[in-house]
């Protein structure tokens, strides 16, 4: 039997074109793979630092847990929390992130956010930051047992009634706004 010249050109043609569909798959299905690895990866780290921060949020004591109007500085006129924490455990934490909620009178959040108390005092700026790769950034600040650590954060987007209620520091206790002046902390995440 012979087979045709054109025949055999297709076959050809159509052999090479399933093989470079099937070496695509494959490289896409390697690629794919590797992606949700680092997905996973990711994903994993996350769960243990949540996971990390229930068993840990025993030893982690918040101080002095206040919102106000600042009155000094730069700020001045600016709505903050202001606290400290304290590590009653036997770790060093070197990355801490906690949320803070206004509460109603219910125990509904009315308005949370969620920080760092480790970076710097008063959070980022509003410009882009590039990092230098010759010039370290600020040290990174370790939480080590039965050590306190102060910090300041802006409330950023906070709402316009607990804003009056702070400038008239006695706003929620006279009824105005529904902030009743009490605030939660819950722990998100640590990292050791």
């Amino acid at each position: 039997m012979i087979i045709k010249q054109k025949s055999l050109i297709v076959a050809l043609i159509s052999s090479l074109v399933i093989s470079l569909v099937l070496i695509l798959t494959l490289i896409s299905y390697l690629a794919y793979i590797e992606i949700k690895g680092e997905e996973f990866k990711r994903a994993y780290q996350e769960d243990l630092q949540k996971i990390n921060a229930r068993i840990y949020s025993r030893y982690i004591e918040a101080i002095k847990l206040s919102a106000g109007i600042d009155e000094t500085g730069a700020l001045r006129g600016k709505p903050v929390i202001d606290a400290q924490i304290k590590n009653n455990g036997y770790r060093d934490i070197t990355g801490l992130l906690i949320k803070v909620k206004f509460l109603d009178r219910d125990g509904a959040v009315i308005y949370e956010v969620a920080f760092h108390p480790q970076e710097p005092a008063l959070g980022t700026s509003g410009l882009t930051q590039v990092p230098i790769p010759y010039l370290s950034g600020p040290p990174k600040i370790i939480l080590r047992p039965n050590e306190t650590l102060a910090f300041k954060r802006i409330l950023v987007n906070c709402p316009k009634e607990i804003v009056v209620a702070l400038q008239e520091k006695s706003g929620f206790a006279k009824g105005i706004g529904r902030w009743a002046g009490k605030l939660a902390l819950e722990l998100m995440s640590v990292d050791f």
